[in-house]
């Protein structure tokens, strides 16, 4: 079959009605991106033809069996199956043309874009500058620039090390490689090593906080590292003027190393590129910049957010942040892509506010771009490239469900400047978020040795459990059975880290589980390790409970034999006082600093007994 075929079918259905149209899209898009997606699955090539879907919304309509058979469907009894080995491209023109043909019918029903010639070139000129920014990504002499701060050998050996401590399904269809585990680490050491949030610049003269006194006209020497926009603050002490220029250039600012999200997302992308990633900068129009990364073993592009250190949680901005999206852009040297789509679940929203320009206007922009950008490739790496598309676009079209890591609301930069963006969650801004996520469970190798040890690094914000192998886990809600209020704070300035309050919040608790109900063995002895530190009228308050009786703990180490014979175990901490704005601050848990990485403030060591 061709793409004439195809596109003759394609004519017949956009002759049907509004509504029409839409409902048989939805259905044959469907069907082809079951069958992209899952290309081993014998099961999605075939369509029964008495089935009531395909009776109902496919069959009566003008086009719809048409564009089936156009893309290489055939008549098969009471099936119409794809033959196995057949060639796909009349099915991935298919693809293309509906979810276009989708986009433009929904924006000129739903959006009612009224633009005007104005509009649309200063958004062409957000296109182009963000398409030729890019290219600074791929200098040989950036990238060594790079390569010259970022410590790879010990990224690359702590990512080998990783993956032979995961515990990976046996029946995951493309696994995790070191590869995929040495971009998590390269973003945790960019967040945590590298990178600075700047909120406002301290006094170069005595290092007091200031106070914003507006924009201020670039210098020459800024204007090299282009830097359009220059802050202008003013020392809250001596009165001193401070400048904060926001450079735009990445090799400026693997040097000065600070920013918000645009300076990081800029510098992070570059860095991708310089150990040898496939990278895209993501620029989102209601403000926000992050990179993503091209998995080869995931066969799809990962969503990494360096402010946050986040990875592979696309609906974070929408569900956390609640961000209303409206464009989102990825650029690189290679290739730009309208990739709004990822980003959320609510397609037909996100279409309602995209008002900036004609659907067809930017799919026609981007086309040109794209075209521009493959006369300097090679055509085998034009044929790679179009090659993914069929599979991102199926993404793209496909149902989004809500992950883990997916609702917080932002962490990087202060709350009153992340509430004036409204990128907290409802629940952050009124201060009672809470989660329920995880109970340890003795694994086998535990229950052998009828012990448990785990321990938590703040500096790392690593979990190790010494009985499992030292087993790795990352982030420290991911290990925590019950959370309300609770941040993990990083003191830039001072270089320490710790647990804390949400700003704002009155009190905040957490608590971890432990529960070995669903073996024979029971509980002889305890031992916690856990340090607070507070300040002014702030308090933390530790306690053990099994659910029958509950003790105090004062956080330091404890060895304990009162709950022998029980099975499940919890241990909590709550705070709450303090004074003033920053009573948050006042009650803090395992506070260390950043650089002490073999450190463990919190330590919980069970002994079971038969």
């Amino acid at each position: 079959m061709t793409t004439i075929e195809v596109a003759e079918s394609l004519r017949q259905l956009q002759n049907n009605d509004f509504e029409t149209f839409l409902g048989v899209s939805e259905v044959l898009l469907k069907y082809i991106n079951n069958i992209i997606l899952n290309p081993a699955e014998v099961k999605y090539r075939s369509i029964r033809l008495a089935n009531k879907v395909f009776v109902s919304k496919i069959l009566p309509v003008a086009g719809g069996i048409e564009c089936l058979f156009a893309a290489g469907f055939e008549e098969n009894d009471e099936y119409l199956t794809l033959p196995e080995g057949s060639r796909l491209d009349a099915l991935f023109f298919l693809q293309r043309e509906l979810a276009r043909q989708r986009l433009m019918t929904l924006s000129n029903q739903v959006a009612r874009v009224t633009t005007s010639q104005t509009s649309e070139h200063a958004f062409h000129r957000k296109l182009r500058s963000s398409s030729d920014h890019v290219h600074h990504y791929e200098d040989p002499l950036l990238q060594q620039k790079a390569r010259d701060v970022i410590p790879y050998e010990d990224l690359n050996r702590k990512a080998a090390t990783r993956l032979n401590s995961i515990e990976q399904e046996e029946t995951d269809d493309r696994p995790l490689d070191q590869r995929d585990l040495l971009l998590l680490e390269l973003m945790k050491w960019f967040k945590q090593r590298f990178f600075k949030w700047m909120d406002a610049p301290r006094c170069d003269v005595c290092s007091s906080a200031t106070r914003s006194s507006g924009m201020v006209e670039p210098t020459a020497e800024e204007r090299r590292w282009e830097a359009g926009n220059v802050e202008g603050y003013t020392c809250t002490q001596c009165n001193k003027r401070v400048r904060f220029p926001r450079y735009n250039h990445p090799g400026k600012l693997l040097e000065t190393r600070s920013g918000r999200c645009g300076e990081w997302a800029n510098c992070f992308t570059l860095c991708c590129r310089a150990v040898g990633f496939e990278a895209r900068h993501v620029l989102d129009w209601t403000d926000h910049v992050w990179t993503e990364v091209y998995s080869t073993s995931q066969q799809r592009w990962f969503h990494c957010d360096p402010c946050e250190n986040i990875c592979d949680r696309p609906l974070l901005y929408e569900h956390g942040w609640q961000k209303k999206l409206s464009y989102v852009i990825a650029f690189s040297h290679e290739e730009v892509v309208d990739v709004t789509w990822r980003y959320t679940a609510n397609p037909q929203e996100v279409i309602s506010r995209r008002a900036e320009c004609r659907e067809e206007w930017l799919m026609g922009s981007i086309d040109r771009l794209n075209k521009e950008k493959r006369q300097r490739l090679s055509a085998s790496r034009v044929e790679t490239l179009d090659e993914r598309v069929p599979r991102e676009l199926a993404e793209f079209l496909s149902l989004k469900k809500l992950r883990e890591g997916e609702s917080q609301g932002r962490q990087s930069g202060s709350l009153g400047w992340r509430l004036t963006r409204g990128e907290t969650t409802g629940a952050q801004a009124q201060g009672s978020s809470a989660a329920e996520i995880y109970t340890f469970e003795p694994t086998t190798e535990e229950q052998n040795t009828k012990s448990f040890h785990v321990k938590y690094c703040c500096a790392s914000d690593t979990y190790v459990r010494v009985s499992s192998r030292d087993k790795v886990t990352e982030h420290w809600e991911s290990c925590v059975h019950q959370h309300q209020n609770i941040l993990r704070k990083e003191e830039f300035d001072w270089n320490m880290v710790y647990l804390a309050r949400e700003e704002g919040s009155p009190q905040a608790s957490i608590s971890w589980r432990f529960d070995c109900s669903k073996t024979p063995l029971k509980i002889d002895h305890v031992t916690v390790a856990a340090s607070s530190s507070v300040y002014h009228s702030g308090s933390v308050a530790w306690s053990l409970t099994d659910g029958k009786q509950s003790i105090s703990l004062k956080g330091d180490s404890t060895r304990m034999t009162d709950f022998r014979g029980a099975q499940t175990l919890e241990l909590r901490a709550e705070l709450m006082g303090g004074e003033g704005d920053l009573a948050w601050q006042h009650t803090q848990l395992f506070r260390m600093k950043a650089n002490e990485l073999n450190k463990f403030p919190f330590e919980w060591e069970i002994a079971m007994t038969s």
